[in-house]
């Protein structure tokens, strides 16, 4: 007799693992697995192998088997694994047994079973029950040899008896990580820096002592529909407390190899250092943007800007990630200041966080003349910038400017940056205002 319990209905709660396989992972949701394989007692000659270990977001034609002395005739990929509703659709207007939470059981033709409710015709009429009401929905059939997970086979040839050996190779989807910075300011120049990848295996086999290596890089791949990682488990979260990888180039990309194995269990994640703590150097600077006959007054952004430079504490290749800012407030006590994303920084060059809007530094923009002739345009700015601060800031006043333009009567100098774009560079005495001022003119046929 088969009998679905709905509470269970579509969950597979059969874990299998894999042991000793090494496993790359990419920033694109998939990893490449390279699962040493072996088979006992295997015949002289033709014989048929199979493999069972599969995670359920195998690439299907993917998989690749290289055997020892041993030719490999053909390979297939089973993926007719039992499923409750597949089951039940195959026997539509069969006799089968309902029973609701609040009601007997009764039993009737199988009419229609969908992701929501099944409808069965009984001597009391047709009857719909959504699934959130079933206790159970039963058929007397018996299944022989239910497929539970998917698998590969082979048929292959062998000039020996004995055991063969050999590598299986795929690619998955449902694995990712992601690397996660921790910046600690230490003051206006300088603070502590963390990286640590997390490293996600949202499949549904467990791997124990296991190679990871992570991939730095977006991959050219073509536009097929892959399964989506599922979400349906929770995460578990186990964090690794010293350095345990090495970097190296991949062609164009970037591979970090943990040092040591891991066990990394299904919808589990760990979280390994990569670099840190690391003394670093910043230059953090407060941005006021405006553009045009913009008129307003609103607190500065704080922007960091960190070399990666050998000269700076770093000098190494940075992949993209977020990035989590501390600091230390007057109790000695690490406080959350915010956080932003890089993107991916080589050796020598710089890059520049974002961790919110000063408090104490504000900015106010007006515009305080503007004539506008048949071919010209003409504005005068008036940008004031206060600190009251106990300290001295760098401030870099961003104006847009679009279209033929020039700027005179500048009461600072400024960088011109690209075509709409200038900057004005001051610093800021504790307590102190200041005032940018300049005219901009737009001459068009």
């Amino acid at each position: 007799m088969m009998r679905i319990f709905f509470f269970f209905l579509g969950l597979n709660l059969l874990i299998a693992h894999s042991e000793k396989a090494i496993i790359t992972i990419y920033k694109d949701g998939t990893a490449l697995v390279k699962q040493p394989v072996s088979w006992r007692n295997v015949s002289k000659g033709n014989s048929y192998i199979t493999f069972k270990e599969l995670p359920d977001g195998i690439h299907k034609d993917t998989p690749f088997l290289n055997l020892n002395n041993t030719q490999i005739l053909t390979q297939r990929f089973n993926s007719k694994v039992f499923s409750s509703i597949n089951y039940f659709l195959d026997r539509k207007g069969s006799i089968v047994n309902l029973k609701s939470k609040t009601e007997r059981a009764i039993t009737g033709s199988l009419l229609e079973i969908s992701n929501e409710s099944v409808t069965i015709q009984h001597k009391g009429g047709v009857r719909t029950f959504i699934y959130d009401n079933i206790e159970y929905l039963e058929s007397k059939d018996k299944i022989e040899n239910p497929i539970l997970r998917p698998f590969l086979a082979w048929d292959i040839k062998t000039s020996n008896s004995g055991e063969v050996k050999g590598e299986l190779v795929y690619k998955s989807a449902n694995f990712s990580w992601d690397t996660v910075y921790r910046l600690v300011m230490n003051g206006q120049d300088n603070g502590e820096l963390i990286a640590e990848a997390v490293i996600s295996n949202g499949s549904d086999l467990d791997f124990k002592d296991t190679q990871i290596q992570l991939v730095e890089g977006i991959l050219n791949k073509p536009k097929m529909s892959r399964l989506r990682p599922d979400q349906s488990f929770k995460m578990a979260a186990r964090a690794e407390s010293k350095p345990a990888m090495n970097q190296a180039e991949l062609g164009d990309y970037h591979i970090y190899t943990l040092n040591s194995t891991h066990d990394l269990k299904a919808k589990e994640n760990i979280t390994v250092r990569m670099y840190g703590p690391l003394n670093v150097g910043y230059v953090k600077t407060y941005v006021f943007e405006n553009t045009e006959r913009r008129q307003k007054e609103e607190p500065l952004k704080v922007e960091l800007s960190i070399k990666n430079t050998e000269s700076n504490g770093l000098g190494i290749p940075l992949p993209a990630g977020k990035v989590e800012i501390y600091t230390y407030s007057n109790t000695g006590g690490l406080e959350y200041i915010g956080a932003d994303q890089i993107r991916q920084v080589p050796k020598g060059q710089s890059s520049t966080l974002s961790s919110g809007y000063a408090f104490d530094i504000i900015g106010k923009r007006k515009v305080l003349n503007y004539d506008r002739q048949r071919k010209s345009e003409e504005a005068v700015i008036e940008v004031q910038v206060t600190n009251t601060r106990s300290e001295l800031v760098q401030v870099r006043i961003v104006e847009h400017i679009n279209g033929d333009w020039v700027v005179k009567n500048e009461s600072h100098n400024y960088q011109k940056k690209d075509a709409s774009t200038i900057h004005f560079t001051i610093i800021l005495d504790p307590g102190k205002t200041k005032y940018v001022t300049y005219t901009y003119r737009k001459e068009w046929k």
